[in-house]
């Protein structure tokens, strides 16, 4: 597929579209060819893809992805054969392959808006908000899992210094089912989920739906 531009300015919807690649994307060369692909849930996460980040793809890059949905993995979304996308993603600080040693590149963390842009675009592609029962309430629980530290200690960070408490330990249970160690961020409580909502503001329409009903438990 032709990409007819590339971005020239690093702005909030670049640093979000990085956070879905972070979240739920991959990149890699195969006999010279680059191949681009981001893929979410086939049910959960179809509305995000087709209201929001489709729409962002195209205005950043000028394309109109192909969405579609992978009933034997059970995943819904797109994958781009272009050298040119994963060069672009490289420059910008990511890497092809496993994602063991993902970062946050530095060129995403120079002011709070794009900070919050690309913490967005992780919950939004690989976060959960969980609610459990509590003394008869609903307590909730939002969290980030990652096969990489250096990730899991980099978004830790970040949410701790935007006043969310965050605490971040490992998980020895299969991840995804492989068997690597994997890392999970979490914040809790019914006033961080409130400052959560307000300072990232998530777009993903199943974490919308799930707040809202959390809010209506309280009626």
């Amino acid at each position: 597929m032709k990409i007819s531009q590339f971005p020239l300015e690093i702005t909030p919807e670049l640093a979000e579209e990085t956070g879905w690649h972070i979240g739920d994307g991959s990149m890699n060369f195969y006999e010279g060819r680059g191949l681009y692909q981001l893929r979410g849930h086939i049910e959960d996460d179809r509305a995000h893809y087709i209201i929001r980040i489709a729409p962002i793809f195209k205005k950043l890059y000028g394309i109109d992805i192909s969405l579609r949905e992978m009933p034997s993995t059970r995943v819904f979304g797109f994958q781009i054969w272009n050298n040119e996308l994963i060069k672009f993603k490289e420059r910008l600080g990511l890497k092809v392959g496993p994602k063991l040693d993902l970062t946050i590149p530095e060129i995403f963390l120079i002011n709070d808006e794009l900070k919050t842009a690309v913490l967005r675009g992780i919950f939004d592609t690989d976060g959960c908000i969980y609610l459990e029962r509590k003394n008869h309430k609903l307590y909730p629980r939002m969290e980030i899992m990652t096969i990489s530290i250096k990730l899991a200690q980099q978004i830790t960070e970040l949410f701790n210094n935007l006043n969310l408490r965050t605490t971040m330990y490992k998980d020895a249970s299969s991840y995804r089912g492989n068997r690597r160690n994997a890392y999970k961020i979490t914040i809790r409580g019914n006033e961080m989920l409130h400052r959560f909502m307000k300072v990232i503001k998530p777009a993903n329409p199943k974490h919308i739906a799930k707040y809202e009903f959390y809010q209506k438990s309280f009626k």
